[in-house]
């Protein structure tokens, strides 16, 4: 099995040659003469090799394949208008299991209009990530582990949304002097037959005893920048089907070092609007150390699946791993190791290798 291999030594050469590396710029900027108008223009990029092993599958799938390509761009008009407006090429590469490859177009994935109304309030419209738990609404760039938890966007593909990501409008709000934050929004959800479907709604509200996590997207870990704690929780309805989610965050500094953790917990309920989506409850659970005078951050993530339906298995995973942080998150490469695991099934394995590029 080749990849195997092939993770732990894209390690051990990728921190030889990212040590040689001069950093990224965050950015390209154009500014107005009056320096009140920003244009930044930037890229995401995320190189991946991988070896999946389904459960109950004595099958390894190999890949070598783009992750994420995304184009980036973002600033301000003026004061008070500001946006954010970003494209992706998913899995482009991935095999298939017809063993044809990913030949994904570039499509829209961020569209983020941002008008300040003053008192810390702020009005979005556009194509929005919908504020659910707090790692649905983390920025991909940022994260902690390789990727998202994978049961973090189970309300996606019923409401129509593209991962997470949903066309409509909210409102936030920075409260108590930035300890609290408010949001609440109106999505076009699953518009139903003839387009004659309710609106879905959304509510979330975080609490923050110390530093504050006051842009749109949420930050993964800020290698000790910060004192974060986060205790949120948020709720998404359309018709019948409902959601609600409690979550902690963690971004710590320690000695110099970090210590970030995030714990989410989202139980769904399509009801007979999302008759797919049967009552369950996803878990995540995240953390890891930033080491600082080796740019590396051991990490542990544990997601799980529990349907309330008996005849459904559950579903689990959990996965170790290392990211050596050349310079930050604008060029980082990241390792992990899973044991995929669900009910009636032998136990799969997943071995990953991801390197970042982020001049943004």
């Amino acid at each position: 099995m080749i990849p195997r291999q092939c993770v732990a030594v894209a390690l051990v050469a990728g921190v030889a040659v990212f040590a040689s590396v001069a950093p990224a710029r965050a950015q390209w900027s154009i500014s107005s003469s009056d320096g009140k108008a920003v244009f930044n223009l930037g890229f995401l990029a995320q190189a991946q090799l991988e070896e999946l092993e389904s459960p109950g599958s004595h099958d390894y799938a190999q890949n070598a394949f783009v992750r994420r390509l995304r184009l980036v761009a973002g600033g301000r008009v003026d004061d008070r208008t500001s946006f954010f407006i970003d494209t992706d090429v998913p899995n482009l590469g991935k095999g298939q299991a017809t063993g044809a490859k990913v030949a994904n177009s570039m499509v829209l994935q961020d569209a983020v209009l941002t008008e300040a109304l003053g008192c810390g309030v702020k009005l979005d419209a556009g194509m929005l990530m919908v504020p659910v738990s707090h790692n649905s609404l983390q920025a991909a760039g940022t994260l902690l582990a390789v990727d998202y938890g994978p049961y973090s966007f189970l309300q996606s593909d019923p409401t129509d949304s593209r991962v997470n990501r949903d066309y409509g409008v909210d409102a936030r709000a920075s409260l108590a002097a930035r300890h609290a934050e408010l949001r609440a929004g109106l999505y076009q959800g699953n518009r139903g037959s003839g387009s004659a479907g309710p609106f879905r709604t959304t509510v979330r509200a975080v609490w923050y005893p110390f530093d504050a996590d006051t842009g749109f997207f949420y930050a993964g870990t800020a290698f000790g920048r910060r004192r974060l704690v986060a205790i949120g929780g948020g709720y998404d309805a359309q018709a019948g089907y409902h959601a609600w989610a409690g979550d902690v965050s963690v971004d710590w500094p320690v000695a110099g070092d970090c210590l970030t953790f995030q714990a989410d917990y989202v139980h769904y309920d399509g009801g007979v609007t999302f008759a797919a989506l049967g009552r369950q409850a996803a878990v995540l659970v995240e953390t890891g150390y930033f080491i600082r005078r080796l740019s590396l951050t051991p990490y542990v993530q544990y997601a799980s699946r529990d349907y309330e339906a008996p005849a459904l298995p559950r579903e689990a995973k959990l996965q170790a791993g290392l990211a050596y942080w050349c310079n930050g998150h604008r060029n980082s490469l990241k390792l992990g190791v899973a044991r995929l695991m669900r009910d009636g099934a032998a136990d799969g394995a997943q071995y990953v290798a991801q390197w970042q590029v982020l001049a943004f």
